[in-house]
C-alpha cells in the first residue's frame, strides 16, 4: 500500500514538472515571436520582402487568433508597398474573419484601417469612408486613455486626413489635426507622429503654403531621424521638403534634397513614393532645361505609374466580383479541413529533422565554400608574380635533377601563361598535345605538374577548369543563369555527369549547392 502511494505521488510530481516546463517553454516563445514581430514591424519601410517571410512564418506559428491578425495585417502593410494589393486585400480580409466576434480589438481596429487606406489608393472612396467611420465609433471616445490604441488613434487621424486630402478638402484634411495631441505624443509615438506630419505637409503643399509645408516636412524628418526608421522612411518627408523648397524657389535648399531623392529613388520600395519622387525629379530637371535627365525620370514615372495603375485595377476588379462574405464563406470552408494537420505532425516531425540536418550540411558547405574562394583568390594573386628564379627552384626541389634547369624556367613561364589563358578548356587535350603546344615533351611536363602543382596532369588540367568556371559565375552574373550542362561545356569536359563528378571533388560542394551560395553573394552586394 506504501509502495503504490509512494508512485502515485512520484507520478503526480513528474506531470507537474512537465506541466511546468511546457509553459516555460510557451511563455519563452510568446516573447521570441513578440520580438520577431517588432523588428519586422520596424524594418517595414526598410525591407517589406523580409517583413513578408517573417509575417508569413508568425501567421503559421501563432498562437492565436490576435496573434495571426497581427501578422497578417503586417504582412498586407508591406504587400501595399510593393504595390501588391490583391495579396494585401486577401490577408486583410483574413484578418477581419479571424476577429469577427471582437470586433473592437486593436488589431481588427488596424486591419479595418489598413483596409480603408487600401480602398482609398484604389479609388474606392465609399468603402474607405465605411471602414474609416467603424474604426472612429471604436476608438474615437476613449482613445487618449487607453495607451494601447493611442498610437492607432493617431494613425486613424492620418487616414482621415489623407482621405479628405483625397477628395479635395484640403482645409477639412489639415484641421483633422489636434497639434497639441501631436506635440503631446511626439516622444512617445514618433513612427505615427512621423506620418501624421508628413501628412500635413502633403496638404499644405498641394494648396501652395510652402512655409507650413516646409515646416511640418521638416517635423516629419526630425521624428524619423529620432525613430531610427532608416532612409526609406526618411524619403517621405524629404520629398515633401524639396517640393516645398522648390515651391519657394530656394535653390540652395531644393539642389541638395534633389541629391538625396536621387539616391532614394533607387532604394525606396514604396512603389508609389518611387513614382512621385520620379515625377518631382522629372519636373525639376524640366525646370533646369536639362532635357535628357528629365526624360529619363519621366519615362520611369510614366511605367511606375501604369504598373500602379494595372495593379489597382486588377484589385478593384475583385472587389467587385467578391464581397466580404463570399471570402468569409470561403475561408470558413477552408478552415474545416484544418483537422488534416493532426495527421501531419508526425510527418512535420521528421521534416523538421531533416530540416535542421540540412541547414548544418548548407552552414559547413558554405563554410567550406568561403575558405575555397579565400585559396582561389591567393592562387590568383600568386600566379600575377613572376615565376621564382633558378636558385628558387633549386631551392624547393627535393628529387633528382632530371630537367635542365633553364628548361625547367622556361616550361614554368610557359606554364604560368597557358593558366592565364583558356587553351585548358578544349576538350581534345590531352598530355601529349600539351606537350606538344609547350614545345616539349610529355616526362618534362609531367614531373613539372607533379614537382610544382603536387598533383598529376589530370586533376590539374580538371582544377583549372573548375576554378574557370568558378571565376565566370562570381564575374560575369550572367552564368548563373546557364544550366549544368552548358557550365560542363564551356569549362571543358564531356557531359554534365563528369563536370559535376569533378567540382565536388576539387571543391567539396556540389556544383548547384556552390552556385546558390554565389548568388547569395551577389544579393547581400546588392
Amino acid at each position: 500500500m506504501f509502495l503504490k502511494r509512494k508512485i502515485f505521488c512520484t507520478n503526480q510530481l513528474i506531470v507537474l514538472f512537465m506541466l511546468f516546463c511546457a509553459n516555460l517553454m510557451f511563455s519563452q516563445k510568446q516573447f521570441d515571436d513578440d520580438d520577431i514581430y517588432k523588428n519586422a514591424a520596424k524594418n517595414l519601410y526598410a525591407h517589406p520582402e523580409k517583413t513578408i517571410t517573417v509575417s508569413e512564418y508568425l501567421s503559421i506559428n501563432a498562437d492565436s487568433d490576435e496573434e495571426r491578425s497581427k501578422a497578417l495585417n503586417l504582412k498586407a502593410e508591406a504587400q501595399i508597398l510593393q504595390g501588391n494589393y490583391i495579396v494585401a486585400l486577401n490577408a486583410l480580409l483574413e484578418s477581419l474573419h479571424l476577429n469577427s466576434e471582437n470586433d473592437d480589438s486593436p488589431a481588427v481596429l488596424r486591419t479595418n484601417l489598413i483596409l480603408s487606406e487600401l480602398y482609398r489608393k484604389l479609388g474606392i472612396i465609399p468603402k474607405a469612408e465605411e471602414k474609416l467611420n467603424f474604426v472612429e465609433e471604436k476608438i474615437n471616445h476613449n482613445a487618449t486613455e487607453n495607451p494601447n490604441k493611442t498610437s492607432l488613434y493617431i494613425d486613424f487621424l492620418t487616414a482621415k486626413s489623407a482621405l479628405l486630402y483625397e477628395q479635395k478638402k484640403y482645409d477639412e484634411a489639415i484641421k483633422v489635426f489636434d497639434e497639441r495631441l501631436l506635440e503631446i505624443y511626439s516622444h512617445q509615438f514618433q513612427y505615427p507622429i512621423s506620418k501624421a506630419y508628413n501628412q500635413l505637409a502633403k496638404t499644405y503643399g498641394i494648396i501652395k503654403q510652402w512655409d507650413d509645408s516646409a515646416k511640418y516636412a521638416g517635423k516629419s524628418l526630425q521624428f524619423s531621424l529620432e525613430s531610427g526608421l532608416g532612409e526609406n522612411y526618411l524619403a517621405y518627408a524629404e520629398l515633401e521638403r524639396a517640393k516645398a523648397n522648390f515651391g519657394k524657389k530656394n535653390k540652395q535648399q531644393y539642389l541638395s534634397e534633389v541629391h538625396q531623392l536621387l539616391a532614394s529613388s533607387e532604394k525606396v520600395y514604396d512603389v508609389v513614393l518611387k513614382k512621385n519622387i520620379h515625377q518631382f525629379l522629372a519636373d525639376f530637371y524640366l525646370s533646369e532645361g536639362d532635357n535628357s535627365k528629365y526624360q529619363f525620370h519621366n519615362l520611369k514615372y510614366l511605367e511606375l505609374n501604369e504598373s500602379i495603375i494595372l495593379s489597382q485595377q486588377k484589385a478593384s476588379d475583385l472587389i467587385l466580383s467578391l464581397t466580404e462574405n463570399d471570402l468569409k464563406v470561403k475561408d470558413n470552408q477552408r478552415y474545416k479541413t484544418n483537422h488534416i494537420l493532426i495527421w501531419v505532425i508526425c510527418f512535420a516531425i521528421i521534416i523538421l529533422g531533416l530540416v535542421f540536418w540540412f541547414r548544418f550540411r548548407t552552414k559547413q558547405n558554405y563554410n567550406n565554400y568561403k575558405e575555397y574562394i579565400k585559396k582561389l583568390k591567393n592562387k590568383q594573386q600568386k600566379s600575377q608574380m613572376l615565376v621564382p628564379k633558378t636558385e628558387s627552384v633549386e631551392e624547393v626541389s627535393k628529387t633528382p635533377q632530371f630537367i635542365p634547369e633553364k628548361t625547367e624556367q622556361i616550361l614554368l613561364e610557359k606554364l604560368l601563361a597557358f593558366e592565364n589563358g583558356t587553351n585548358f578548356t578544349k576538350k581534345s587535350l590531352t598530355l601529349q598535345s600539351m606537350a606538344k603546344e609547350l614545345d616539349t615533351n610529355t616526362r618534362y611536363l609531367s614531373e613539372i605538374v607533379n614537382k610544382h602543382k603536387q598533383k598529376n596532369f589530370n586533376s590539374y588540367i580538371n582544377e583549372l577548369r573548375v576554378n574557370y568556371i568558378i571565376n565566370k559565375l562570381r564575374n560575369e552574373p550572367a552564368f548563373l543563369n546557364y544550366k549544368i550542362s552548358y557550365l560542363a561545356e564551356e569549362s571543358g569536359f564531356t557531359s554534365h555527369t563528369s563536370f559535376s563528378t569533378v567540382f565536388k571533388a576539387v571543391t567539396g560542394i556540389p556544383p548547384k549547392e556552390f552556385i546558390s551560395f554565389i548568388k547569395k553573394e551577389v544579393s547581400l552586394t546588392h
